[in-house]
């Protein structure tokens, strides 16, 4: 196992800034889910033979184990339906697949691929809010950028709800010290406040209108003092993603197919 993730990790610096990847690649990482499915296959029987013996206290501890895991996805999968019903959109819910160590804030890998619709710059939503877009896809996996990567990615057009106007912003970056995504381009004339929402907008050529990315935590001058910095306490808790959907806007999709 330790030989496939070294491989794994291999392939995603070589790919580098191509941005797309090499057959051998994508033959790789497709077949690193399926190894992972037999991985994880339920190990009981195998292990029976070598341990006829098990106390029922051992057999019980496993047992609310599983029951804990299972209540918790079911838990997260009807927090999903809710916000389905409460916000009608074409999704593709996927379960996180592989999430590097040394790059836990920057990327992870789902379990659903082209075969599934899924395609590059797909917004990713949590029942909490937005967590990122879709960087690369293989046949049956996805890796998607969040928006705490350190490495930063392409700005997000979003919008802070005041209540009297919509003020715009890019979000262009994450403060992994004040645990905050930045807001840049904020007219000097705003005046955002602490705990109001902040929201994409439907100006974005990547991400439908509306789609909740935090709230005001604090606000700046620039040194220059000719916009407002604001930092954005992120909806979405990154810590333990499991469950996600893939956004799929059709009138985003057709305008990404005129960028081309």
């Amino acid at each position: 196992m330790a030989l496939v993730v070294a491989i794994f990790l291999t392939v995603n610096v070589t790919r580098g800034e191509r941005g797309t990847l090499t057959a051998p690649e994508s033959w790789f990482i497709n077949g690193f889910g399926w190894i992972q499915s037999l991985i994880h296959l339920p190990v009981q029987p195998l292990l029976a033979a070598g341990n006829e013996e098990e106390s029922p206290e051992t057999a019980m501890m496993k047992l609310k184990v599983q029951a804990q895991n299972l209540e918790k996805e079911n838990e997260e999968l009807k927090k999903l339906l809710g916000y389905k019903k409460e916000h009608p959109m074409d999704t593709i819910t996927a379960r996180v697949a592989y999430r590097n160590p040394d790059r836990w804030n920057n990327r992870l890998v789902i379990n659903r691929g082209s075969e599934d619709g899924v395609e590059p710059k797909m917004p990713v939503i949590t029942s909490e809010g937005l967590i990122g877009r879709v960087e690369n896809v293989t046949k049956y996996m996805s890796e998607i950028q969040l928006l705490t990567d350190s490495e930063g990615g392409p700005g997000i057009a979003a919008v802070i709800q005041t209540g009297s106007e919509e003020v715009l912003g890019i979000v262009e970056g994450y403060d992994p010290r004040k645990k905050c995504l930045i807001l840049n381009k904020v007219s000097v004339t705003a005046r955002p406040k602490k705990g109001q929402m902040v929201v994409t907008s439907r100006l974005s050529d990547v991400y439908p209108g509306g789609i909740l990315i935090g709230t005001v935590d604090d606000v700046k001058m620039s040194e220059g003092k000719v916009e407002q910095v604001v930092y954005v306490k992120p909806s979405a808790s990154f810590e333990n993603l499991d469950f996600v959907m893939v956004v799929k806007d059709p009138e985003k999709l057709q305008l990404n197919q005129l960028q081309k």
